[in-house]
């Protein structure tokens, strides 16, 4: 092609054509310029849809993350809600009258546990590191980012800070005050005189209140969660 056209150049020129060799000049560098814009299209073709393969990728192990949260979520959640009962019996064990239960070691235990805030955050992390601005509806990228950085963040304060603070401060010391614990549970070594202690029930109320709290929160974002993943779900189907 390039021999072709280097004849006709040639074949202008000596027969003294130029006006005719002018045009065919222009001609052919638009011809190169077209082939150049061309080439340049082809190329930013390419890498959008690299990008979006990249986005749908990410938004896919994203659903997944978001996913494994609302089961962890649930999870607390149905054990924290099971554990009101032993809260009940615990803290009204004192105008109860009632004699020592060989179920009282499971009840302590129970409301001894604080399950932790588990959330899966790989492919956000990911996101982050390859750009936020990937993700193309504006409306999924500021939900995705506010369940990331404001709502889970929240979460994991208000159902951990307090609890964490308590229980080296507080709760540690009263159980091991009136308690011992063997492989059947926390057992009272004096059962009247640990029903006297007001401070150790109050502190059981004051656990039970965050206990209810926490479940709310945990509530709250699982909400949060399945409205990302709603999004998530809309925007592949719209793209896919």
């Amino acid at each position: 092609m390039i021999k072709f056209f280097r004849h006709i150049r040639q074949q202008l020129l000596s027969e003294n054509k130029f006006s005719k060799y002018l045009l065919y000049a222009i001609g052919e560098i638009i011809l190169v310029v077209i082939g150049i814009l061309i080439a340049l299209q082809i190329n930013n073709w390419n890498e959008t849809n690299k990008l979006n393969t990249r986005e749908l990728t990410l938004l896919k192990e994203l659903k997944t993350n978001l996913k494994i949260n609302i089961a962890n979520l649930e999870n607390d959640i149905d054990k924290q809600v099971k554990s009101v009962k032993s809260f009940n019996y615990i803290i009204n064990l004192p105008n109860s009258n009632l004699p020592y239960s060989d179920s009282i070691p499971s009840y302590l235990s129970d409301i001894d546990y604080a399950p932790d805030v588990i959330l899966v955050s790989s492919a956000f992390q990911t996101l982050k590191s390859s750009g936020l601005e990937l993700i193309q509806s504006d409306t999924l990228r500021i939900e995705i980012v506010n369940l990331f950085e404001v709502d889970y963040p929240k979460l994991m304060q208000e159902t951990r800070r307090i609890e964490d603070q308590l229980w080296s401060a507080v709760v540690i010391p009263l159980f091991q005050k009136h308690l011992s614990n063997n492989n059947t549970g926390w057992i009272p070594n004096d059962y009247d005189s640990w029903l006297k202690d007001k401070e150790f029930f109050n502190m059981v109320s004051f656990r039970d209140n965050l206990r209810k709290s926490s479940t709310n929160y945990k509530e709250v974002a699982v909400e949060q969660t399945k409205n990302v993943i709603y999004l998530i779900e809309k925007e592949l189907t719209r793209r896919e």
